[in-house]
């Protein structure tokens, strides 16, 4: 009986000290496990080193994944995770607005606007801000183009085709709107020269004032000409019309004013500037139409705020104003 006793004794103590065994095997194995995985402060500070290459490249997804590598085991420090959660937002941002989905790239963007470093990040931040804007314009442009034909608007649709066609077709939602766009051209030359045709057949006369196509057709122009002489822009000679151009224009704010918007210059563009205020500017652009030279395009009119560099468009149909930035 005894005997019984110790053996079972024996076989107990030898099972605890088999499983103590065990479970220190795994613990040990647990721990050389986790010391592999782990990433040492050396290969953490190469991976961003990395990454930061590739930005400067020009290759933000690949900097992205690189990160990944260190956030994937969870050894990142706090500046490796911020930059990955940015570039996470960034190539978000990029692919909403090349699907044209501006709405969620603006939701975006505005969230990486509060990003000040790593400088290589915020050039690829600029980087999709300018193709958003670009885009963003496209889409005005070409929903102006096609209502401002269907309204009568030949000069307005004109000028906004003009303005879509000048945007960067790098973009790839610019170049979509662009293509889009192509069936309006001849319409609108076509219905220009209807315009001009009616026009001199109802008139009299012939008029014997030739030149300053765009000057004489702008808003501007004619406005600070009348309060100038009380007299009508149509009766002024060309000298006349060269001097009020030269009173409503300023450099200055022109080449701010195309920074802040995104508009391109196309050789041919007519602008002219009034003040409104201490801080508002009223830009017009104008364009003769590439199929009539005595049909000026409406580029657009523009109100411009020289300190907050916010600019608005004037819808030609309704008369109201809305921002384009």
């Amino acid at each position: 009986m005894k005997m019984r006793i110790k053996k079972a004794f024996l076989g107990g103590a030898l099972s605890v000290l088999a499983t103590v065994a065990v479970g220190c095997s795994t613990n040990h194995s647990s721990k050389n496990s986790s010391s592999s995985s782990s990433m040492t402060t050396e290969q953490v500070k190469s991976h961003y080193t990395t990454a930061l290459k590739y930005l400067d490249k020009g290759a933000p997804q690949q900097a992205y994944t690189e990160l990944g590598k260190v956030v994937s085991q969870n050894t990142g420090n706090k500046k490796v995770k911020s930059l990955y959660n940015n570039l996470g937002d960034l190539l978000s941002a990029k692919r909403a607005v090349t699907e044209n989905k501006l709405a969620k790239a603006a939701k975006k963007l505005q969230q990486l606007a509060k990003v000040k470093e790593p400088a290589k990040l915020v050039k690829q931040i600029a980087a999709v801000q300018k193709e958003y804007q670009a885009v963003k314009l496209a889409k005005l442009y070409y929903n102006e183009t096609v209502a401002y034909y269907n309204a009568g608007k030949y000069s307005e649709a004109g000028g906004s085709y003009q303005t879509l066609m000048a945007l960067s077709s790098k973009y790839q939602a610019v170049a979509s709107y662009q293509e889009k766009v192509k069936s309006y051209q001849q319409k609108i030359a076509t219905a220009q020269n209807q315009s001009v045709a009616s026009q001199a057949k109802a008139t009299s006369k012939t008029t014997t004032i030739s030149g300053y196509t765009n000057a004489r057709s702008s808003k501007i122009v004619s406005s600070t000409y009348a309060s100038k002489t009380g007299s009508s822009i149509s009766s002024a000679t060309n000298s006349q019309v060269s001097s009020v151009v030269a009173e409503v224009s300023d450099a200055q704010i022109l080449t701010k004013f195309r920074e802040v918007t995104g508009i391109p210059q196309e050789a041919g563009d007519q602008y002219y500037v009034t003040k409104l205020d201490d801080d508002t500017y009223q830009i017009e652009i104008r364009h003769t139409s590439p199929d009539n030279v005595n049909v000026s395009n409406l580029k657009g009119m523009y109100k411009y705020n020289y300190t907050t560099e916010k600019v608005q468009k004037a819808d030609e149909i309704t008369g109201e104003y809305t921002n384009i930035n």
